[in-house]
């Protein structure tokens, strides 16, 4: 079976992190999911909400790059087409404003 290529973001955060391999192997279940830009958001569409959860928790690591590259003001997790979270980007704030989805 062939595997997918990554998107285009997708490799945008791998490559950020080519020089911390810890890091980018965290980055690395991307290559699992959709990733793609829609009206300022960054959107991560998993199939499963345990995906969807392992993604929240790397979240904190698509931060920098995101910002730094400009990529978005806000990451949103899908599972399937519903939000099941959402994160502002802020640059001046250290905490991200999450807003937690019923799944």
């Amino acid at each position: 079976m062939a595997m997918k290529r990554p998107s285009q973001l997708t490799q945008l955060l791998w490559d950020f992190y080519r020089e911390d391999p810890q890091e980018l192997q965290q980055l690395k279940l991307l290559g699992n999911c959709q990733v793609f830009r829609f009206w300022g958001s960054f959107c991560i569409r998993v199939q499963t909400p345990a995906m969807a959860q392992r993604i929240q928790d790397v979240i904190p690591l698509m931060e920098a790059p995101i910002q730094a590259l400009r990529l978005a003001k806000r990451v949103k997790v899908l599972v399937g087409r519903r939000v099941v979270a959402s994160y502002g980007l802020e640059a001046e704030s250290e905490d991200s404003a999450v807003h937690q989805h019923q799944l």
